[in-house]
């Protein structure tokens, strides 16, 4: 088979793209790390005990922080959307991440993402990518749910600040309830929704075979803009509500009532699903909770769920797919958390 120069560019622009996400979310992680190991009293202080902002500018506050620390990550990750839209040849994609191909598909999902190092929300636009472009609903959401679960920087935070176990336990359960929830999302939906419809960018659209390089690149842009205007919205509304959450939730409430047992469990693997927990930040915040008396399974079970979800993350892949794919994901996350929570404080029942 002959190579061509439109091959090697193809490859090279997808490589440089991949490249520059890894390389920023890996640098990213690891200084978020550092920083976050040199100042957990005070990060974990700050948020539990965060009354010193007034409740109107909480919301405004979320805005801001959210928007400092991941508007790069987003570009990056639209960007990488249109890259795959453009350059990443469909068949390719259904070999390695279609549906009905065995096992392949979930372990690409389930061990590609997490190498990302994304969090919830900048993983979005690569899994519409993914899907859009022929990825199965299973394997696409698997790597949805994994992708932000445990990158390597989180890991070594959790052995850090709380302990091995937590951290092996951690990407046990992530993995297998990122694969079982993908099986069963597509399982249960199988012809329940409809097909993804495809990103138009142009009113005629013409096939892009003989196009030039610069306009496969014109291409990339409209696809990544398209994706923008599709899922950026929502997921900001989500991190307005999140921060209304935040606003309203005291935290003696958090205290009281995430302690041991089932009913505590069930309510951090919930409170996990909703709240908006950057990147890292997870582990601080359960390490200042486990202090105050959280319990194991508890903890667990927001550590499972708290990364792979949010409420703008389920708004904005409310846009890529039927609302009807993260509301049961969701749900299915919830079961999933509430069951590791159970296992892991049966095996460690204290701290």
């Amino acid at each position: 088979m002959k190579i061509t120069s439109r091959d090697i560019f193809t490859v090279g622009i997808v490589l440089l793209i991949f490249t520059i996400i890894i390389t920023y979310e890996w640098n990213g992680a690891w200084a978020g790390y550092r920083t976050t190991i040199d100042q957990n009293k005070a990060l974990t202080a700050e948020l539990l005990k965060e009354n010193h902002i007034p409740t109107y500018m909480l919301v405004i506050v979320t805005i801001v922080d959210y928007v400092k620390h991941s508007w790069l990550c987003l570009l990056l990750a639209f960007l990488a959307a249109g890259v795959i839209h453009e350059f990443v040849p469909r068949n390719r994609i259904i070999r390695l991440m279609g549906s009905g191909r065995g096992i392949l598909p979930y372990l690409v999902s389930a061990v590609g993402g997490p190498l990302l190092s994304m969090c919830s929300c900048s993983v979005i636009p690569l899994f519409g990518g993914l899907y859009r472009r022929g990825a199965g609903l299973a394997p696409a959401t698997t790597f949805l749910l994994t992708a932000p679960s445990f990158n390597p920087a989180a890991l070594a935070l959790t052995i850090a600040l709380i302990s091995w176990q937590f951290a092996l336990f951690r990407v046990v359960f992530g993995i297998a309830s990122g694969i079982l929830v993908g099986y069963v999302t597509e399982k249960v939906l199988h012809g329940r929704i409809a097909e993804p419809a495809p990103i138009h960018i142009q009113p005629d659209e013409t096939p892009k075979n003989n196009d030039s390089n610069i306009q496969r690149l014109k291409n990339t842009l409209l696809y990544s803009w398209a994706f923008v205007k599709m899922v950026l919205p929502l997921i900001l509304a989500g991190v307005i509500m999140a921060g209304l959450i935040k606003s309203f939730l005291p935290t003696s409430w958090i205290i009281t009532y995430l302690g041991v047992g089932l009913v505590p469990i069930m309510t951090a693997a919930a409170m996990g699903i909703f709240m908006y927990t950057p990147t890292l930040v997870e582990v601080p915040f359960i390490r200042g909770l486990l202090d105050l008396g959280m319990g194991t399974g508890a903890s667990m079970a927001f550590l499972l769920t708290g990364p792979a979800l949010s409420l703008p993350s389920i708004l904005g892949v409310c846009r890529v797919v039927s609302p009807k794919v993260p509301a049961l994901y969701s749900l299915l996350m919830w079961i999933c958390g509430t069951i590791a929570g159970l296992i892991f404080w049966a095996i460690m029942p204290t701290f």
